[in-house]
């Protein structure tokens, strides 16, 4: 009788501690990873719709000399085209560009606008730049899922060192 009495007392200790300590920790930790993956999905996202629609919008091709008509140079490097390199032509004005340069160029490296360089026609849609620039930023100030981090960790730390040794 003593015996189950010490297993009951010690089970109870046990899911006491379970129900009033880890279970909650355990919880925050999953709100922190919820909160962290929705934020990659999103920026996962925006850079494929960003990158889709570059590729709809220009077409690579790569660099071959042709007889007397050929690129001079890409007017964002300043550069000659060499043999073999690869390129990418805006499709509504036809200009034509380094791979890397116009890549760079359109995704904000030079400027705010995703326009042609040489005739600013619009290139990728304002929507999806705004969308974006939006997770861009969002990036660079990622101090919602920081604090959210430091907070839930801070309190997974502290409980942990300070209680029973989880965490």
């Amino acid at each position: 009788m003593r015996a189950l009495s010490n297993f009951l007392s010690c089970s109870n200790k046990i899911l006491s501690i379970l129900f009033h300590k880890v279970l909650p920790e355990f919880i925050r930790l999953i709100i922190l990873a919820v909160c962290v993956l929705w934020s990659y999905y999103n920026l996962v996202r925006t850079n494929y719709k960003y990158a889709s629609t570059i590729n709809e919008k220009s077409r690579k091709f790569c660099y071959r000399k042709r007889g007397t008509v050929e690129l001079s140079d890409c007017s964002i490097c300043l550069s000659e085209f060499a043999e073999g390199e690869e390129g990418r032509e805006v499709v509504e004005c036809k200009h034509a560009f380094h791979r890397r340069c116009l890549e760079k160029w359109l995704r904000g490296g030079y400027t705010a606008t995703a326009t042609c360089p040489l005739c600013r026609s619009l290139v990728v849609p304002e929507v999806v730049v705004a969308e974006h620039r939006r997770m861009k930023m969002q990036l660079e100030n990622y101090g919602v899922e920081k604090e959210l981090a430091l907070i839930l960790f801070n309190a997974l730390h502290v409980r942990g060192s300070c209680s029973y040794g989880f965490f």
